[in-house]
């Protein structure tokens, strides 16, 4: 008896074996590689042919230091398009990535030359800038959900020779 149950054991542990492959996660990264290309792509050109394909409908974007969510793809969009009148040399790229599940990091750099006005009415300084920082970009049905950026900001404008000033203590 102990050996039909054994050989039944045997049967139904071979059984499932068989079945697992089918049981398999599949791996989204070469999906996600595709679209997170296209995500700098939008940065680096201010061309948004087929964001929609890309982007999330509700897609948010969240930049340090509060990260208070941005939501909409024209708030991407006018983002972009002020990066280019700022610094129409601008380029992103992405030095590492690693992917999860649902999610993509990655330490980027950027470079750029501020020869075009800001959106905050500064003057364009001349000055070229090198930035690093890190991105964490959410999926959700195999789109860019939204995308928490770091970067050093206070790199950036000394670069720009820029002095930030602290507010004078109130009484």
């Amino acid at each position: 008896m102990k050996k039909q149950l054994s050989g039944i054991g045997f049967l139904l542990i071979f059984s499932i074996s068989l079945l697992m492959p089918g049981c398999e996660v599949k791996d989204h990264s070469e999906e996600m590689r595709i679209k997170i290309e296209k995500y700098v792509n939008y940065w680096n050109t201010a061309s948004f042919e087929g964001i929609e394909d890309i982007l999330c409908e509700d897609f948010e974007l969240l930049e340090s230091p509060k990260f208070t969510p941005q939501p909409g793809i024209e708030y991407f969009k006018k983002t972009v398009l002020a990066y280019h009148q700022a610094y129409p040399d601008f380029k992103l790229v992405l030095n590492d990535q690693i992917f999860g599940k649902d999610k993509c990091a990655g330490i980027w750099a950027i470079t750029a030359t501020n020869t075009g006005p800001s959106n905050s009415g500064g003057q364009p300084t001349g000055k070229h800038i090198e930035v690093i920082g890190i991105s964490v970009v959410h999926f959700k049905d195999g789109k860019i959900k939204d995308e928490w950026i770091s970067g050093n900001d206070l790199d950036w404008y000394q670069q720009l020779g820029l002095v930030l000033t602290r507010p004078p203590l109130q009484e």
